[in-house]
């Protein structure tokens, strides 16, 4: 063989290898971007990158975030109905309205009674959170306090939340 086929041969490995790697780094990529968007796998290890460089992760993710798309009232046949597409829109395990003094408005849970009454006299108390992950929301309604029980499948940022509280106030407008 000579200097030119050696040449040629030696350029194909490099081109191989140079795809190879390219295909690797999208692959990578792509995992990442996943990670960003929060369609990690669970049980699989948090990026580290959040602990870095929190302002790009924030931002990232932001951009990433598809636009919460809006709930109309009059196309619901029911307050659960409407809880129900409310957690459907923020991801959320389950949603519960109580009075301030526990009784129950309506919930996406069966059987929420107990909890309507529990949760509502830990918000009484000033807890704006629990052990379990719930989330509580004081929502001023008609002079009094509606408490939302929130369990999300993940943590919702300020933003959401108060767009959940504004959607609560829709859903309260409409059938309370």
């Amino acid at each position: 063989m000579d200097s030119t086929g050696i040449l040629q041969v030696f350029l194909a490995i490099i081109t191989v290898v140079v795809i190879a790697g390219f295909a690797g780094v999208l692959y990578f990529l792509s995992r990442i971007e996943r990670a960003l968007a929060g369609e990690q796998q669970k049980g699989a290890p948090a990026t580290t990158v959040a602990h870095r460089e929190p302002d790009r992760v924030v931002q990232a993710v932001q951009e990433q975030a598809p636009p919460l798309r809006a709930i109309d009232p009059r196309e619901m046949g029911s307050l659960e109905e409407y809880l129900g597409a409310i957690g459907e829109k923020y991801n959320l395990a389950s949603f519960t309205l109580a009075t301030s003094d526990g009784l129950l408005i309506g919930s996406t849970r069966p059987d929420a009674q107990g909890e309507a009454a529990q949760y509502s006299h830990l918000y009484t108390q000033g807890k704006l959170r629990d052990e379990t992950g719930a989330e509580l929301l004081g929502i001023p309604y008609r002079g009094e306090t509606v408490i939302g029980i929130v369990r999300p499948s993940e943590h919702l940022p300020a933003d959401m939340m108060s767009a959940l509280e504004q959607d609560t106030r829709d859903a309260l407008r409409q059938w309370v």
